[in-house]
């Protein structure tokens, strides 16, 4: 197995699919300290430094596209470490990371975070970069604490999540808002410090609201700004500067392509169905949210007055709700809408694949599914989850993806679908 022979100060870049063990001495990896016998998997399409703090040899196996580099000086950039005294010093609550996008952001809240435990500072770390999902699982909120030092954001341990229902913030601002500001009310109960990771979305209209809306339902105590040039200066115009802290990017951040990215979350979607199986929810006990299915009053289909396939049909406040094997004849449309006000249409079996999330009783997700089957004859719903606890299921919040088990995204879902 080859190994690295490091003098203290030695810098190394790790770039995944890579694996390896510390055999002597102490070294830092993403700001975590890593001590003999310790192991650290580094996937494919991550890149990491290992920074000697001892004299130290390390043993590791590469595997596809993984590489090992040996650096002339630092990638870290000294102002990282200033604000880490800082924030150790000054002990701020909430600390908001803002960037655009391939600036780090995810790799430097790691850093700060595992240095921050080096100073006995208990670390919570809520992931807001939904499409590129780290703790919690895809389309999610998540929020985590810090047990000890990590190589990744996705080793540390979910204790909360929200579901968003989308890989992006778009369309979904409200759902995600939410999920921000719960996941850090959640993260404040059980750490000294919550760092907020951020998607980085800024610019256009959309993209200039969310983040002002963002820094002001959070209202953190400190907002940092990791910019290259002065990419951000348009969003921090409105915050007290006292509370801004801009610092430089990493020379060493990884780029990665379109395709890297759709691979990376396809990967995580994939591990996040691995073990999952087929779970039939019972439609009398639970609840469905985010959609018009199952909100109105029952009506039999026999008593609308149509010769039509319809085996659904519930009157809701914006008029009749139906399901049909197939699509609806539109003199048939035409006739219900004399008694109804609008009609909507389901048609049976496009629920198949729709990305949902399952909650409890007071709210709290226990993970993510994929929609099998609707049966409204027997008034029930077949999940595709890795959740096992069927009778813990009491909520089905329906999102706006397509999804299959094995990861691949497979279309979008317009608003009112369902």
């Amino acid at each position: 197995m080859p190994e690295l022979r490091l003098k203290r100060g030695d810098v190394v870049r790790l770039e995944g699919l890579l694996s390896l063990e510390v055999k002597e001495g102490k070294v830092s990896i993403g700001g975590g300290l890593r001590e003999k016998g310790e192991k650290v998997v580094i996937p494919r399409a991550k890149a990491l430094p290992l920074e000697a703090e001892t004299d130290a040899t390390v043993e590791y196996t590469l595997g596809a596209e993984g590489r090992v580099e040996r650096l002339p000086e630092r990638t870290i950039p000294c102002e990282w470490d200033e604000l880490v005294e800082d924030i150790a010093r000054e002990k701020p609550r909430v600390i908001l990371v803002e960037g655009d996008v391939d600036t780090g952001k995810t790799f430097f809240t790691t850093y700060i975070a595992n240095k921050l435990l080096r100073h006995d500072i208990r670390v919570a770390v809520v992931d807001g970069d939904i499409g590129q999902s780290d703790i919690g699982p895809p389309s999610t909120v998540g929020m985590g604490v810090l047990k000890g030092p990590v190589g990744l954001l996705h080793e540390v341990p979910t204790e909360a999540a929200h579901f968003v229902g989308s890989m992006s913030p778009s369309g979904h601002v409200m759902e995600f808002m939410i999920g921000m500001k719960k996941m850090v009310e959640r993260g404040l109960e059980k750490a000294d410090v919550v760092i907020v990771d951020t998607a980085g979305w800024i610019s256009g209209g959309a993209g200039r609201a969310l983040k002002l809306y963002e820094m002001e339902l959070l209202n953190p105590d400190l907002v940092v700004a990791l910019q290259r040039e002065q990419e951000l200066e348009h969003l921090l115009k409105g915050v007290p500067q006292a509370k801004v802290r801009r610092v430089p990017v990493s020379t060493k951040v990884r780029v990665r392509t379109h395709g890297e990215r759709s691979f990376l979350r396809e990967l995580i979607l994939a591990r996040c169905f691995e073990n999952a199986s087929k779970l039939t929810l019972d439609l009398r006990k639970v609840k469905l949210e985010r959609c018009y299915l199952g909100t109105g009053r029952l009506l039999d289909p026999k008593t609308l007055g149509v010769e039509a396939p319809i085996i659904h049909a519930e009157e809701i406040p914006e008029g009749l709700l139906v399901v049909a094997d197939v699509g609806l004849d539109p003199k048939v449309v035409q006739e219900l809408e004399k008694k109804f006000a609008s009609v909507k249409v389901i048609r049976k079996g496009s629920e198949k694949n729709v990305l949902v999330g399952l909650a409890d009783d007071r709210s709290e997700l226990l993970g993510i599914g994929v929609i099998d089957e609707i049966d409204h004859d027997r008034e029930r719903m077949t999940v595709i989850t890795p959740v096992k606890e069927v009778n813990r299921v009491a909520v089905v919040q329906f999102g706006s993806m397509r999804i299959t088990p094995s990861g691949k995204e497979v279309g979008t879902i317009r608003p009112g679908t369902f």
